[in-house]
């Protein structure tokens, strides 16, 4: 009995730890499947840059990538708004990480090789909400710009 009680509490302890690292990554992935579906062309090229993202910034395989891009549509499709996202985002991250997220938005929203006007407007509101500067949101866009 003792041990059973151990063995609960110890799979208790962990569990927060593993629903955090999943709040995170599907926070950047709904931001990232925001971007793309913002110009209302769910392109092809824009989801392999959101599979590449996600899989080199939390090191998931490709059924994982998949399932948390499928999560991440039908959240967003229930989202009433973005900041349920970003507010993850900025307890989960640093400065520096939600730079680098940044420049991953951006690099989704360049990968049809046009940035449509509403895709900026709102990676503008994501920088915004996610606690970053004008400075770094230009910053971020002009590492990844592929012109």
């Amino acid at each position: 009995m003792i041990n059973k009680l151990k063995q609960m509490w110890k799979q208790a302890a962990a569990s927060p730890q593993e629903k955090k690292k999943h709040d995170v990554s599907l926070a950047v992935a709904a931001l990232m499947v925001e971007v793309m579906r913002m110009d209302g062309h769910l392109q092809s090229s824009e989801r392999s840059e959101i599979i590449l993202a996600l899989e080199k910034r939390f090191g998931l395989d490709q059924v994982e990538i998949h399932d948390l891009i499928e999560n991440a549509l039908q959240e967003v499709e229930k989202a009433l708004d973005i900041h349920q996202f970003t507010s993850v985002v900025v307890k989960g991250f640093s400065t520096q990480e939600r730079i680098g997220i940044l420049s991953e938005l951006w690099t989704v929203a360049m990968a049809d090789g046009f940035v449509d006007p509403y895709e900026e407007q709102l990676i503008r509101r994501m920088a915004d909400l996610m606690g970053l500067h004008h400075s770094q949101f230009i910053a971020a866009k002009i590492s990844t710009d592929r012109s």
